[in-house]
């Protein structure tokens, strides 16, 4: 069961890492799923040169504080 009046646990601005491969992301944007009972995040995934950034949308759940 998934509390639905909890807050987001990450804010936009804010940094964590994606937990398949502990890369660093910037929190872009942050909103309730449509098909996924919890938040969503859109994030820039900061890969190191000479990959450049990325944007990509992650379930709360594929993130984890950053290290």
């Amino acid at each position: 069961m998934v509390d639905r009046s909890r807050p987001a646990r990450y804010e936009v601005g804010g940094t964590a890492a994606l937990k398949a491969t502990s890369q660093p992301v910037e929190i872009l944007e942050v909103r309730r799923g449509e098909f996924v009972p919890d938040f969503v995040y859109k994030v820039r995934v900061l890969a190191e040169k000479p990959a450049r950034p990325y944007n990509l949308s992650v379930p709360e759940h594929d993130l984890s504080d950053a290290v």
